[in-house]
């Protein structure tokens, strides 16, 4: 039976993209050297590659769902300071050389552009610049020998962002590659519970659920099969958390990261433990944006609206709408479930 709540959802998610893409907007650069740069804070003058990315993806999906295109303008300029910008941020290899943001820098570059296909935007190119970024990710998970990384270097996130862009363009060679990483190091075992993920208190970040990318990564890697709603309901389940999971850095971002897999995994599985455990946790972040504005700090000590924080939100929120469904890559499977 159809969810009546998840069957209006789009409408909500959009006011929420909307209040978020008016606070992203209000703090773009708007003339100099970095005009169309997004920094990661109101006050900040810092240019923010991913964080300009994140933008687009807001606003991208805003105008997907809600149909008004009053954030163009925005995107556009922020697709300038990106290609301006792309030689300073995007290296020729994600080797050793390469910083430790330009995994997450390639990714989001995928993340973005995504969203602006949905809107069939986008020119020749800027689909280059994509495409090239797809190609030091694919090399990068084929050569990552390890998946202990977090925040910036969290694997389950790049290699999600990877898949959803291979379905997307039915870009098979990339597809298997995103495949043979998760199979290799996620598989579909049992994830440990989400609320009992390590932190890495070392660092300045630590945003990104480890355990709630991997999730997305699974699901991204089988594509929309019965086998996949299986897996949901028998062995991702007992990983729910109760509600919002205080954690020692950026609480916000990280809690925003559960809940849009934990949506994601109820559209995909129709358990509505998925959708119940998103809804809380979505309530709670809600009653932390005292403006009303959809945009949130990064968690109880850092206030100030972050692009991340704000972006995380957003997939969050967008995760319990339901799409039509995409044309699966069928990949033949041998008795154990294997391909």
């Amino acid at each position: 039976m159809p969810d009546p709540h998840i069957s209006t959802y789009a409408h909500e998610a959009a006011r929420h993209l909307g209040r978020a893409g008016d606070a992203l907007a209000g703090r773009q650069v708007r003339s100099g050297p970095t005009k169309g740069n997004v920094p990661p804070w109101e006050g900040s003058s810092e240019s923010d590659f991913h964080g300009t990315l994140a933008a687009i993806w807001v606003w991208a999906r805003y105008q997907s769902l809600a149909g008004d295109t009053r954030f163009a303008a925005p995107r556009e300029a922020a697709w300038t300071f990106v290609e301006g910008a792309w030689s300073q941020f995007i290296p020729e290899s994600l080797g050793p050389d390469a910083s430790d943001e330009a995994p997450f820098d390639c990714a989001m570059v995928l993340r973005a552009a995504l969203a602006e296909r949905a809107l069939a935007a986008g020119d020749s190119q800027r689909n280059k610049l994509v495409a090239g970024a797809a190609r030091l990710l694919g090399a990068y998970l084929s050569e990552l020998s390890h998946v202990g990384g977090r925040a910036f270097a969290d694997p389950g996130f790049i290699a999600w962002c990877l898949l959803d862009h291979a379905r997307a363009l039915d870009d098979k060679a990339l597809l298997v590659v995103g495949q043979r990483f998760v199979e290799r190091f996620f598989g579909m075992r049992v994830p440990p519970p989400v609320a009992a993920e390590p932190e890495d208190t070392r660092g300045l970040f630590d945003f990104s659920s480890t355990t709630a990318t991997r999730v997305l990564a699974v699901m991204s890697s089988e594509g929309p099969t019965p086998f996949l709603g299986v897996w949901l309901r028998e062995r991702v389940r007992k990983a729910i958390p109760e509600g919002y999971t205080s954690r020692s850095l950026d609480s916000n971002v990280w809690n925003a990261c559960v809940a849009a897999a934990l949506g994601r995994a109820y559209i995909a599985s129709t358990d509505t433990a998925f959708r119940d455990g998103c809804v809380i946790i979505l309530a709670d972040l809600a009653g932390r944006d005292l403006r009303q504005s959809g945009a949130l700090g990064r968690d109880d000590e850092n206030l100030a609206a972050d692009t991340l924080a704000t972006f995380y939100w957003g997939l969050a929120v967008d995760s319990l709408v339901r799409e039509a469904p995409a044309t699966a890559v069928v990949v033949a499977r041998n008795a154990q479930g294997r391909r």
